[in-house]
């Protein structure tokens, strides 16, 4: 078994800018995405296109966030 016996890096260093920050302390992402998402079954013509597209690209973004940037570079699995 890979164990990391390294410190963990400082949690001050954020890579989102301000406005997702503030964002995200006003709704929890999973929430946006899934209002996002329903809204799309709600909604009619293009609005409920444009509600889908983006509750899917927003969620293929946030889940592209969370993979990590080196691969298996820092040796973490």
């Amino acid at each position: 078994m890979l164990v990391d016996s390294r410190e963990e890096p400082p949690s001050g260093d954020t890579r989102e800018p301000w406005y997702i920050t503030a964002l995200a302390s006003m709704f929890p992402w999973p929430a946006l995405i899934t209002w996002l998402l329903v809204a799309s079954q709600v909604l009619d013509g293009w609005w409920s296109v444009l509600a889908l597209w983006a509750g899917v690209m927003l969620g293929s973004w946030r889940l592209l966030r969370k993979l990590p940037d080196g691969g298996m570079r820092d040796y973490r699995q």
